[in-house]
């Protein structure tokens, strides 16, 4: 059947271009372009990894409840109310723990790594985040609310989780009293000393005010995190504060001063040297404007492949499904890379490598199962291939030309 649920994601992308668009009429540098990739980068990564977490999330809930809950509750429409503050309750544990314990925020700071703050952050959450979850939400099932209502409740809290992410939205009168706000949203993903570690919660902002994690917005907020992270590569944005872990690790002698290292708060984690941190630190590079455009291309038709990709996932063979969710998500990554500056003097024969590699397997798919939904990517793939190694070739020849 289709996973209908994807249809979702387009919506999201109108809320996406029309506050972007604001953005630019009122020249706020609410985005940028690269931020922007970024994002949709790491989303790819995320919606992806969810078929997989999310269906061990499901089963997880279903084993507890038919195993071990205490007792079983009906579905009336105020046992929903109930499940969602018990879910919004544990949520903001979840959330203060995923800041206060290096394991947990090695999966959460992805979301925070950003210095830009606009809808398109609500897609910036790492695959590892929602794996972590899983541990926590297992315990609902105990208390005997089912595991349909649980992923149902859990979608509705991450909607409204994304419509936080907005600087457009001013504060919201008495709201501000009992709900998380836009504004107390920014407030978390600010920087500042004041903001650091507040407004832990997800709908209901009345766990921050009993745990004192509360702060209301009073200054400027500046977004983005603390230390030698450079937000250019989407791929490093996941994987960046594990690495960090990894290399403080090192640094401690005796293997249960490793392992404590895990669980100490990010602000206990020893500071790293410049030779420990050389994968972190990148330098930004001016790109050609033909690579711009090539970034452009793999973006704009590689998000629609992506949808389509996950509204389909039911029909494709599990090998299919991966290899097609890479060649999307690795296409829209060089996008992100190349508007971010981040690019290497042997980028041009690596891609083009990645690109007949693509070719390959995408035309191998096709004789094995003789379905023609491939050619499409096919031909994109060949004409990608196309403009990086011609247009580059021809412009240059072409200012040589006019220069003579």
């Amino acid at each position: 059947m289709l996973n209908t649920i994807v249809l979702i994601i387009p919506v999201l992308f109108v809320f996406i271009l029309i506050e972007w668009y604001i953005s630019y009429r009122h020249d706020r540098k609410t985005y940028t372009s690269g931020n922007l990739a970024m994002n949709i980068t790491i989303g790819a990564m995320d919606q992806v990894a969810s078929l997989f977490y999310f269906t061990v999330l499901f089963f997880t809930l279903d084993f507890v409840y038919s195993n071990f809950r205490l007792w079983e509750l009906s579905e009336a429409w105020y046992i929903w109310v109930v499940a969602y503050i018990v879910i919004d309750f544990l949520s903001y544990w979840y959330h203060r723990f995923s800041h206060r314990i290096n394991i947990l925020w090695a999966g959460h700071v992805t979301h925070h790594s950003s210095e830009h703050f606009n809808f398109s952050n609500g897609f910036r959450t790492s695959f590892f985040q929602g794996i972590n979850r899983i541990i926590f939400w297992s315990v609902l099932p105990l208390f005997g609310f089912s595991p349909v209502m649980l992923v149902i409740i859990l979608k509705v809290s991450g909607l409204y989780d994304f419509l936080l992410h907005t600087e457009y939205i001013p504060k919201l009168g008495f709201l501000e009293k009992f709900l998380i706000t836009p504004s107390q949203h920014r407030v978390h993903h600010g920087r500042n000393e004041i903001y650091i570690d507040k407004n832990y919660g997800s709908t209901l902002n009345c766990w921050d005010k009993i745990f004192g994690t509360f702060q209301e917005e009073t200054e400027k907020v500046e977004y983005g995190i603390t230390g030698p992270y450079k937000d250019n590569n989407p791929f490093m944005a996941i994987g960046y504060y594990y690495y960090y872990l990894w290399q403080a690790m090192k640094t401690r002698i005796g293997l249960h001063h490793k392992i404590a290292l895990l669980f100490f708060a990010p602000d206990r984690t020893p500071s790293l040297n410049e030779s420990n941190l050389r994968a972190i630190r990148t330098s930004q590079k001016f790109i050609p404007i033909h690579f711009k455009e090539y970034a452009w291309l793999q973006i704009v038709c590689s998000v629609p492949g992506m949808i389509l990709l996950l509204l389909y996932k039911d029909f494709l063979p599990l090998t299919q499904l991966l290899i097609l969710a890479g060649i999307g998500i690795t296409s829209i990554g060089i996008g992100a890379m190349l508007l971010n500056g981040n690019i290497r003097e042997q980028f041009s024969p690596l891609e083009s490598l990645r690109l007949g590699f693509s070719i390959v397997l995408v035309f191998g798919m096709y004789l094995v199962s003789g379905k023609l939904y491939t050619i499409p990517l096919e031909l994109f793939l060949v004409l990608s291939f196309f403009l990086l190694t011609y247009l580059p070739d021809r412009k240059r020849k072409n200012s040589i030309a006019n220069h003579r």
